[in-house]
């Protein structure tokens, strides 16, 4: 007798797999009401807590949203192919904390999500991207009602974006590449993001603040949500910390320095994570970083501006300064030369002072004969860290792993 397996049979695991493959609205309308089993999964891994109903038909929309636990929903994602109308048909959501909308502002404005009077504590930063009529725009710009009015700030950011940006190194769908472009953006105060762009945006670095537009009076003290600062240059962090209400000096977790040529300018006294895009310089004096980093990146690009290699002595110094730093990783692209193998010891040193670390390099698929020859020589370079590593380390027993090219090393004590 045959065995049969029916779709209720699978295991737990295929069916998140499975999941894993659909959109939103697939799991809505095709998994849920069909068993208890079923339905409970999909309430486990969080589909009714955050919703994207972009592409429904009306009468889907009608129909899941009679199902749909509006108490338990904590963000909604309308994109910009959803039909407008759909803005202005959700009810009430008394625990969303999260709406991303690309849409008409002026349909966004009227929307009963933003006009309800239970909606007091929703907050947002709309965008617009190199608009020249942006002024224009701040008619639309929901400002709450008579009884619960909001504290909006305007700001235009020039912004750069860079191809060699570590985050999106093999993605070649770049907005500006390398060009400014303008981001207008209002927000309510106060900052309620712990990023300073919307996931959805394409991420650049600041290099001019224009503040338009802010409440004539703020007697109310803010505390902001922002825990990620990205930054430029030598004075744009501070531009940025002057913004109402929004990068305040003792919030501030993690920060991203591109291409800095000069010690950092501002103490941010809650700094847990560093990353470094060029700008190694920083590392020459670590006086003005807070005592409490505990991981820092370096990226070190050769076809990006303020390429440098490091000063691996006073780097090395300037870590030993950092009682709490146990993550170190520093990621080598497209380099000319191999490494100096006279560094090898003092980098074996720092790799044994922090729990996790990495060194790699890394190349771009077209890259010239004297890369590729480097890259080789590399490799080389790699085994002899690791054994430094593991001679010095002694009775530690650190857990190591080789990449399958041969160019990187990451240890774990």
């Amino acid at each position: 007798m045959a065995l049969i397996t029916r779709f209720d049979d699978l295991p737990d695991l295929v069916l998140i797999e499975l999941f894993s493959y659909l959109s939103s609205i697939d799991i809505l309308w095709g998994f849920t009401r069909l068993n208890h089993h079923l339905t409970t999964l999909i309430i486990e891994k969080g589909f009714f807590r955050h919703i994207n109903l972009s592409f429904v038909r009306y009468h889907q929309f009608n129909t899941i949203l009679r199902f749909l636990p509006l108490n338990d929903i904590q963000s909604v994602s309308i994109d910009s192919y959803a039909c407008p109308l759909q803005l202005t048909l959700w009810p009430y959501m008394p625990r969303l904390r999260t709406l991303r909308i690309i849409d008409d502002l002026k349909r966004i404005g009227s929307s009963s999500i933003f006009t309800d009077h239970r909606h007091i504590d929703v907050h947002f930063a709309f965008h617009l991207i190199n608009c020249s009529e942006f002024l224009e725009m701040t008619q639309y710009i929901p400002r709450g009602n008579c009884f619960y009015p909001r504290e909006i700030v305007g700001a235009t950011f020039v912004v750069n974006d860079w191809s060699y940006r570590p985050d999106r190194i093999a993605n070649d769908n770049h907005f500006g590449r390398g060009f400014p472009y303008c981001h207008h953006m209002w927000y309510t105060l106060p900052w309620t993001f712990d990023e300073f762009f919307h996931e959805y945006e394409l991420k650049g670095w600041i290099t001019k603040i224009q503040v338009f537009e802010q409440p004539q009076t703020m007697t109310t003290i803010y505390q902001s949500s922002l825990r990620t600062l990205d930054t430029s240059s030598e004075n744009m962090t501070s531009s940025i910390c002057s913004l109402p209400h929004v990068a305040l000096s003792d919030c501030i977790e993690t920060c991203n320095l591109f291409y800095y040529n000069t010690p950092f300018a501002i103490h941010l006294s809650a700094l847990r994570n560093i990353t470094l895009v060029n700008s190694i310089n920083c590392l020459n004096d670590c006086s003005s970083f807070a005592a409490t980093i505990r991981s820092i990146r370096i990226y070190i690009m050769y076809h990006a501006s303020n390429y440098m290699l490091p000063d691996w002595p006073a780097v090395s110094y300037s870590l030993s300064t950092l009682q709490q730093l146990n993550s170190l990783g520093i990621f080598m692209y497209d380099l000319p030369k191999a490494v100096d193998t006279n560094n090898c010891q003092m980098i074996a040193e720092e790799a044994l002072r922090v729990t996790n670390f990495a060194l790699c390099f890394r190349r771009a698929c077209c890259s010239s004969d004297e890369v590729k020859i480097a890259f080789k020589d590399n490799t080389k370079f790699i085994k002899q860290l690791c054994h430094s590593i593991l001679r010095l380390s002694l009775n530690k027993h650190p857990y190591y792993s080789i990449e399958d090219d041969g160019c990187g090393l990451i240890t774990w004590f």
